[in-house]
This record gives structure tokens, C-alpha cells and sequence, in this order.
């Protein structure tokens, strides 16, 4: 049974059609993103040519997001901009909307296919900020490596720029594997549980964690604070949401490699316009070979900010946190950000 879009949707698709562009928006639903934030940034970027954003919520399910992308190409969007919950389960799904003559920007998350321009933040050059940061607080000693899934691309791109910047360490024996662990899913929680064992596998002896994303940092603090260590070991996440940069004003976190989505979700609705106007992805991208070398892919990253204590002020100045839910509950006098 075809997917019927809401009628407001299809109401707003009409009003456009004539001469407005209109962007289709897949939204995989997963709560560690600020989507909505992200929703009302693409929508105002977009309304600058007048154009037209239809949104859906695949809700976790890579199931429901090949319908939703399929409906999106139903309705003859201009554009479609997808955040993927699993790229290689919608391949067959956007190269039908690429062979349709939409054009497709994956985002946040790369899907490298023919003619597709992903833009988001590239995770090799993430994880060599987050073994930096974290080198910085903790140069030597017993080390733990919290990983995304196992079947996650963007899991082995993060890991490659962490050893990058460690392998002379690791091999000089300044810091030790503690212990390593995938995440099934990504989901945080798996990060809590994996992180717990290895605890207890070294009888709380760990110096270190790196973590796949800051909804895991916060996971592996709670373990810490529950076992009497928080301050007592460095951790590093990525994302850089409002609860993390409180905990690293805090002393819970020791930094957090921010991308900062605002820029993301500006710089997709503005390519989305220069898309629907015809431009060529080659015009806005880097081309690449697409992984099996059967096409070429275009890439656009944005650059990532290692936050730590003494940069907080950098997420305040672009109003991405206000002083008040950056303070929470810290002592005053413990930073220069929080009078």
C-alpha cells in the first residue's frame, strides 16, 4: 500500500510547485540529535528562495525509512536530504530517486553512492580531535576504547583518526588498551554496559575513555559517579549538546569535539537550493569514487571544534548554550564562563 503523505504536507507541496523549489526532508528520529533544531534551521534556510520543506520520522526503523523516502520521491520533491538511521539499507531506495533526476544529500551521515553529495563532519578527522583532547588530559596510562556498531562505516572512519594519533604511544607503551568494546547499535546504553564490564575486568583501574558520541560519555560518567571516580577519569565524546558542555563546565567531561549543527543544517538547505536550481553536485562538493568504485560521490564537510573547560566560551558566542544551562550547578569561581 503506497505511503499517503499528510494532507497539510501535500497542500504545501502544491502551493510551491509552480515555481518554488521543494525539499524533502528524511529524518531518522534518533533523540541524540537535535533534529528538531535542525528541522527549523533548513526550513529557514530554504525559505530565502521561498521554497517548501516536507519532513518525515522514520522513528529508528530503516524499514520506515525506505517507505518515507519513497513517498518523498512519489510526491516529486526537488531535492531530498536524508539523515540516514542505516545508509546501506536505503541504497536501493536513493538510487531510485537519483535515476528519478532528484537530487540526493545525505546528511550527517555519508552515503556513498553515484551522484549523491553527502555533508556532514568527517569522522577520521573527529577522532584524531578526540585523541588529541584526550591525550591532553591523560598522556599516559590504562586507556579504554568505547566504539560505535560493529557494522557502522562511520565507526571504523572514528577509530582510524583515534589511531592515528595514538599508535606511537600505544606502541611505546605510554598508554595501554584497558579494554575495547562495539556498541550494538551505537545505542548509548550498550556503550553503559560494555563500559561496566571492563570496570570490573580491570577492577576499576582506567585513566581513559574515548567514546563514540556524547550520549555514551554521559553514559560512561554515570558508571564513574556510581563507582566513586567521576574527576578522577578523563573522557571524551563527540556532538556537543547543551547536557555536555554543563558536564565539562562541571569537571565531569574532560572535552567534546562539537560539530555544530546549525552551520550543518544551514550550509544542507543551502546546497539543497543550489541543487534544485540545477547546479551539479561536482560544482558543490569534493568528487570521490563511490566505495565500490562504480560511480563518483561528493563530499562537504564542515570543520569540528574541540571544546574543552577553557573553550566553552566558543559555544556561547555562536548562542548554541545560554550561561544559565552551561552553569547549572557549578561552583562558582570553578571556570572563567560561569560568574
Amino acid at each position: 500500500m503506497r505511503r499517503v503523505l499528510p494532507a497539510i504536507a501535500l497542500g504545501l507541496l502544491c502551493q510551491a510547485a509552480m515555481a518554488s523549489p521543494v525539499i524533502g526532508v528524511s529524518w531518522p528520529g534518533d533523540t541524540a540529535h537535535l533534529w528538531k533544531a535542525d528541522s527549523e534551521t533548513i526550513r529557514k534556510a530554504v525559505s530565502v528562495d521561498s521554497g517548501a520543506v516536507i519532513e518525515t520520522d522514520a522513528r529508528l526503523s530503516a524499514a520506515k525509512q525506505i517507505l518515507d523516502v519513497k513517498s518523498l520521491i512519489d510526491a516529486h520533491v526537488d531535492v531530498l536530504i536524508v539523515a540516514a538511521v542505516d545508509p546501506r539499507a536505503l541504497e536501493s531506495t536513493i538510487r531510485a530517486a537519483v535515476a528519478a533526476g532528484i537530487p540526493v544529500i545525505g546528511y550527517d551521515r555519508p552515503i556513498s553512492l553515484d551522484g549523491v553529495i553527502s555533508i556532514g563532519f568527517n569522522q577520521i578527522d573527529v577522532g584524531r580531535l578526540q585523541a588529541l583532547a584526550l591525550y591532553a588530559a591523560r598522556p599516559r596510562g590504562e586507556w579504554v576504547l568505547l566504539k560505535g556498531d560493529f557494522d557502522d562505516p562511520q565507526t571504523a572512519r572514528l577509530y582510524a583518526g583515534q589511531i592515528g594519533v595514538l599508535k606511537d604511544s600505544i606502541n611505546a607503551g605510554l598508554i595501554r588498551i584497558a579494554g575495547e568494546a562495539y556498541t550494538p547499535g551505537g545505542l548509548s546504553l550498550n556503550a553503559r554496559r560494555a563500559f561496566g564490564n571492563i570496570l570490573d575486568n580491570t577492577r576499576n583501574a582506567v585513566d581513559a575513555v574515548l567514546t563514540p558520541d556524547d550520549a555514551s560519555a554521559g553514559e560512561a560518567i554515570s558508571v564513574l559517579e556510581a563507582r566513586g571516580l567521576a574527576n578522577k577519569v578523563a573522557v571524551v565524546g563527540q556532538g556537543g549538546d547543551p547536557a555536555t558542555l554543563n558536564r565539562i563546565a562541571r569537571g565531569l567531561q574532560a572535552a567534546t569535539i562539537w560539530e555544530d549543527h546549525v552551520a550543518l543544517a544551514q550550509k544542507a538547505g543551502e546546497v539543497a537550493l543550489k541543487l534544485a536550481e540545477g547546479r551539479s553536485p561536482r560544482e558543490l562538493g569534493v568528487a570521490k569514487p563511490t566505495d565500490d568504485e562504480q560511480g563518483t560521490t561528493y563530499e562537504l564537510y564542515l570543520q569540528p571544534f574541540t571544546i574543552t573547560a577553557d573553550a566553552l566560551g566558543l559555544a556561547l558566542t555562536t548562542h548554541w548554550i545560554d550561561i544559565p544551562r552551561l552553569c547549572q550547578d557549578v561552583p562558582v569561581g570553578h571556570i572563567a564562563d560561569c560568574p
